[in-house]
């Protein structure tokens, strides 16, 4: 496969830099004014309407923010997004995924000759699972004509 162009080593140190740096300010935030950051990131919530979800207790995941795992997550996915740039009305990226069954397959797998595939991208979040139901109700009323795929992303947040 070889090395990535040298453009690209430089936008992934670039990424790399910004990442530390947002983690850094954000811990050091948390640490110095802890209701205000929790006001901001509830905010945040309102928007998306997670904080709407009645099994929403922002005491389990915002303790996560900012933490190693949070800024490893947050590095490959701006990594990957380096890389998994399209141009508009071009072809998505054949990214690899696993199906339930362990199956390595990728995206294009899933396409089945001119049928539009949606892609709906998501993890156990509050605001995922709070908007399942619409997804649903998407597949029931346009299963004729296109095909739907979740793709489970990985969770920033720590898992114990």
């Amino acid at each position: 496969m070889g090395l990535p162009p040298p453009g690209l080593w430089l936008k992934r140190l670039w990424v790399l830099f910004q990442v530390a740096l947002h983690v850094a300010i954000g811990k050091v935030f948390l640490m110095l004014f802890p209701r205000r950051v929790k006001q901001n990131i509830l905010a945040m919530g309102e928007k998306t309407g997670m904080t709407r979800n009645p099994h929403f207790s922002h005491e389990n995941w915002i303790p996560t923010f900012f933490s190693a795992q949070y800024f490893w997550f947050i590095l490959k996915v701006r990594w990957q997004r380096l890389e998994d740039m399209t141009a508009q009305g071009g072809l998505a990226p054949n990214c690899p995924v696993v199906r339930l069954s362990g199956e390595r397959c990728s995206i294009w797998d899933f396409m089945q000759g001119n049928r539009p595939l949606v892609l709906n991208f998501g993890s156990c979040t509050p605001s995922f699972i709070f908007k399942f139901d619409q997804f649903k109700r998407l597949i029931e009323d346009f299963g004729s004509i296109a095909d739907f795929l979740i793709i489970y992303i990985e969770e920033a947040h720590a898992s114990g």
